[in-house]
């Protein structure tokens, strides 16, 4: 799953926090020196990331485009057929 940790959330993330998307006051709470998601901002993080989830993207191994939530699953398959010999083509996925 790490392997789609930056384009599935981070990117996701950091892309919606460039929109100006989140509200500082109403989307985080402060309690003593920590700073957690409030419950609006739970819901809007969620949405965020299933948005993201159907977005698609071309897989460098496949050559065709599939939504994130595709890409996983395909990746979980060619994982598979690394273990069960057929390497080299797990862990190809590239963003640029």
């Amino acid at each position: 799953m790490e392997l789609f940790r930056v384009p599935r959330v981070d990117m996701a993330v950091v892309a919606s926090i460039n929109r100006g998307q989140w509200d500082p006051l109403a989307d985080f709470v402060e309690t003593g020196s920590k700073v957690w998601l409030s419950e609006a901002g739970r819901r809007k993080f969620i949405d965020v990331f299933e948005r993201r989830k159907g977005e698609a993207w071309k897989h460098s191994v496949v050559g065709y485009s599939l939504s994130y939530g595709r890409m996983i699953e395909l990746e979980a398959r060619l994982l598979e057929k690394e273990w069960t010999g057929s390497p080299g083509l797990f862990a190809r996925f590239r963003l640029r």
